[in-house]
This record gives C-alpha cells, sequence and structure tokens, in this order.
C-alpha cells in the first residue's frame, strides 16, 4: 500500500467510526511546532481543513500578527501588548472617556480609536458610525468565545483592520452574493420572491459584510466562518448569504411582507447557526474555495 492510499484508508476509518479531524490535528501540532512558524501553511491549512478549537485562537493570533513567529520572541511581544492594552485603557480612564461600568466592546472600540489617534472630542459619536459600528459588533462576538481580554481585544482589532481595507469592494462581494444566490436558486422561486418585495435593497448587506457577519452568526456559529476569512478568502461570506437565503426559503416563500422578512432574516435562530455555516462552506468549497476577487487581496499579508 503505497502512502497515499495509506493515508486515504485512515481517513475513511477515522470518518466512518466518528474519528474525523484525527489527521487534522495532527497536521496543525506539527505546523505549530515549526520554529519559525510558517504564517502561509497556517493560512492553507485554514482554507483547507477545520481548525480544532484548542487551536482555533492561537492560530487566529499568529496568522494576524499579533503573536510572532518566532518561538523565542512571542512571550516577550505578548507581554508588550498587555502593557500597550494596560497603558490605553489606564489613559482613557485618567481621561474619563472610559470607567468600570463601561461595557467592554465599547471600552475595546476607544482603545482603539485612541491607539489610532482618531478618539473624537464627543465621545457621543462614536457608534454612530458605520466603521465603529462594526467594530463593536465584531468586539462583542469575540468577547463571548475568547477568554482572555487582551486576545479578544487585539483580535477584534486587526480583524477589523483587515477589513477596514476594503471598504470599496464590500458592494462588490454583495452585488457576487445576489449573482451567486440566482445561480443557487435553480427553480428561480426564491430569487423571484425576493426581488418582488425589494429586500436585496433593504438588508444591510454592506453593514453584514463590513462586520465579517459577527452581527448576524449566533456566538457559537461565526468562528468556523472566520476561519477561513482569516485564512485568506473573503469569498466564504459570499456564501453565507446564499446559504441564508437557501436555509430559510421555505419560510420566506410564506411571507408577503418585505418587514417580516427583514426581521426575520435579521434574527437568526441560535441553533440554525451550524447549519447555516456549514452549507456555506460547502457551497464555498464546491464553487472552487478561495476564489480570487479584488477584495480577498486585503488578507495577502497580516497587518502590521
Amino acid at each position: 500500500m503505497t502512502e497515499s492510499e495509506s493515508r486515504n484508508f485512515r481517513t475513511y476509518y477515522y470518518d466512518k467510526f466518528g474519528f474525523r479531524g484525527v489527521e487534522e490535528r495532527k497536521s496543525i501540532e506539527i505546523l505549530l511546532k515549526e520554529n519559525p512558524l510558517d504564517v502561509e501553511k497556517l493560512r492553507q491549512f485554514c482554507l483547507r481543513f477545520p481548525i480544532p478549537f484548542m487551536y482555533r485562537f492561537h492560530l487566529w493570533k499568529v496568522i494576524l500578527g499579533i503573536t510572532p513567529r518566532n518561538k523565542e520572541s512571542q512571550d516577550f511581544v505578548l507581554k508588550q501588548r498587555e502593557e500597550q492594552y494596560k497603558n490605553l485603557h489606564h489613559a482613557l480612564f485618567v481621561m474619563r472617556r472610559v470607567d468600570r461600568d463601561t461595557p467592554q466592546c465599547e471600552l475595546f472600540l476607544n482603545i482603539f480609536l485612541l491607539d489610532q489617534g482618531s478618539l473624537p472630542y464627543d465621545h457621543y459619536e462614536e457608534a454612530g458610525f458605520p466603521d465603529n459600528r462594526a467594530f463593536l459588533h465584531m468586539a462583542r462576538a469575540i468577547i463571548s468565545v475568547v477568554d482572555s481580554e487582551v486576545d479578544s481585544y487585539w483580535i477584534t482589532s486587526k480583524v477589523f483592520q483587515l477589513f477596514a481595507r476594503c471598504r470599496e469592494s464590500l458592494q462588490q462581494l454583495v452585488d457576487k452574493s445576489i449573482s451567486c444566490l440566482k445561480k443557487e436558486d435553480t427553480d428561480q422561486k426564491l430569487w423571484k420572491h425576493l426581488e418582488v418585495f425589494g429586500i436585496f435593497d433593504c438588508l444591510p448587506l454592506v453593514e453584514w459584510f463590513q462586520c465579517c457577519f459577527s452581527c448576524v452568526l449566533p456566538d457559537s456559529s461565526f468562528q468556523r466562518i472566520w476561519d477561513k476569512v482569516i485564512g485568506g478568502s473573503c469569498m466564504v461570506l459570499v456564501y453565507v448569504v446564499v446559504s441564508i437565503f437557501l436555509t430559510f426559503q421555505y419560510k420566506i416563500l410564506k411571507m408577503n411582507s418585505t418587514d417580516k422578512m427583514l426581521a426575520y432574516l435579521q434574527n437568526i435562530p441560535e441553533d440554525m447557526g451550524d447549519i447555516i455555516v456549514s452549507k456555506a462552506i460547502d457551497l464555498w468549497q464546491k464553487n472552487g474555495g478561495r476564489l480570487q476577487v479584488k477584495s480577498d487581496s486585503m488578507l495577502d499579508r497580516s497587518p502590521p
């Protein structure tokens, strides 16, 4: 038996008896033992395989440039990031821009704006800007799944910076979503129904993309989509839109009101999140995985 045949047999055996992911876990452990870490290999792993939860946030931090590639400098750099976070937090406290009752997501936004030199004079203006709303959505989602306050902040800020680079391409992703839905809706019933009620013009699709769907998908589900985005593909988000419509098509087809459809689509039930994400990833893989569009180029490098 050749090495390739042996690997295929093991994969089949693991899947058949419920041990799917054993091979992937071994592979990611090997990659994480390298020194320095190979970020491109880690990105490719994110795109090709499901990420074991126990390695997910460490993997994100390496790819996003939060944790350095060289293991000798990791402790020092992470300690510096923690100090930077604490210093910015203290500065905001002294300025009376935050206090002990400030929600954590708002604290993160203030820290980020101060760090970027863009903290507004009037703090009531902060939540009104679309970019800031996207940041708050991302922060709420990350805070719900990451235990470390410092890690939550840095992951939020780095992912936000990635999407801030592609403001001009967000409408392109929206247009791609609509065309892909038309292609996947074979009998065109759903497509025509949505067009009649003007749903595509009413849904805040640009905002959904801007916050990487953290305002749409339940907290328990968005992480698998972010694996692919952090790995380098924004195109997976296109298929999240398609998956949402296809998953709820029977209920949507029974609705005869734009308001009802909007209310339903913007409040996805918790127990439907994993179904939507699994279908989105399947569609993304079926259509070629990492398809190249202008927006994908924003992830070719980790932010500074």
